[in-house]
């Protein structure tokens, strides 16, 4: 292709409000994208229709508007929902109770459990911290040195902040390109 040719792929106008670019690869005015990359690798204007570099066919290429449901409000199914939402809390809050009731037995031994939900929580919690302190008791004397619980706590830590990372974007990690698209490239 000679430069006669690469002169044509400049856009000088916005494809959308026709305000001139001045080279610059997105509009002033309305913020667009004015290029796109084919196939083959080459930035080409968004309007035009056949790459000139490999003559891949963007003709019928468009964007596609997200179209409205038009779904109406559904009041029968909405009660549905509520009534099995109604259920679930119910049942999740009597476990909760429970759980809370039974750790609180277990730390009074014997005695009567209080009967305000906020002081079986505190002897809930109480029982909890104490089975907490035998857990990490028994590690402490089954490896021996306090070293070697850190060090698997730096490690859990470390790996569950790396997890965090690649799944929030922060890390990315590269993947193997197909042999198909590695084809199309080039």
């Amino acid at each position: 292709m000679d430069t006669a040719d690469t002169d044509k792929l400049v856009a000088d106008k916005c494809y959308r409000c026709a305000a001139p670019l001045q080279g610059a690869a997105r509009c002033p005015q309305c913020g667009r994208k004015q290029y796109r990359t084919c196939f083959c690798g080459h930035q080409i204007p968004i309007t035009t229709a056949i790459c000139p570099y490999c003559g891949a066919d963007w003709s019928s290429s468009r964007r596609v508007r997200r179209k409205s449901h038009g779904r109406k409000l559904n009041y029968k199914e909405m009660a549905q929902f509520g009534a099995v939402g109604v259920v679930v809390t119910l049942v999740a809050g009597s476990l909760v109770n429970m759980i809370i009731t039974g750790l609180a037995h277990r730390s009074v031994s014997g005695q009567p459990v209080p009967a305000s939900f906020v002081g079986r929580v505190v002897l809930a919690l109480q029982t909890v911290g104490h089975s907490i302190a035998y857990f990490f008791g028994q590690i402490v004397q089954m490896s021996g040195s306090i070293a070697s619980v850190l060090l698997l706590v730096i490690i859990g830590a470390g790996a569950g902040a790396v997890v965090y990372l690649i799944r929030g974007g922060f890390i990315r990690l590269r993947r193997k390109i197909s042999t198909h698209k590695r084809k199309r490239r080039t």
